[in-house]
């Protein structure tokens, strides 16, 4: 008998979308253990699998970026009404965070692209969906 480990994939319909070029989202529709993998739209054309990873004890909540052989990664700042969440401080739940804005992420993608609008995208805000409920499946 043989077992095939692999991970335990769950639907999910998160939207995030740039307040600089609306037409640029990311949808992430897959959720994984420690991820929610989705794609990187500028004008409805795929560029590249995108994934959110939560925090951990010693790491902060994450993002990646994979095109072909491409791989760069940051840091993605979570907020609410402005306000930065973390998860040491009780104000604001994770399920309430509206905004987030991924570090590093257009100065990474310039080394791979010179699409104007994907990069002044993803310098700024993205407003998140309320699909996404802090990476959990919103339960209506």
């Amino acid at each position: 008998m043989y077992f095939i480990l692999g991970e335990i994939t769950h639907p999910i319909e998160c939207i995030l979308i740039s307040e600089e070029v609306p037409s640029t989202s990311i949808i992430l529709n897959e959720r994984r253990s420690n991820s929610l993998k989705g794609s990187i739209l500028s004008k409805k054309n795929i560029k590249g699998n995108f994934y959110t990873h939560r925090p951990m004890k010693e790491k902060p909540t994450t993002w990646s970026f994979e095109k072909g052989e491409t791989k760069i990664k940051g840091e993605a700042i979570l907020l609410k009404d402005g306000k930065i969440w973390h998860p040491y401080q009780t104000n604001i739940k994770s399920h309430e965070v509206n905004m987030v804005i991924f570090s590093g992420l257009s100065s990474q993608l310039s080394i791979i692209t010179n699409n104007f609008d994907l990069l002044r995208a993803t310098s700024g805000f993205f407003k998140i969906g309320s699909g996404c409920y802090g990476g959990r499946i919103n339960k209506v």
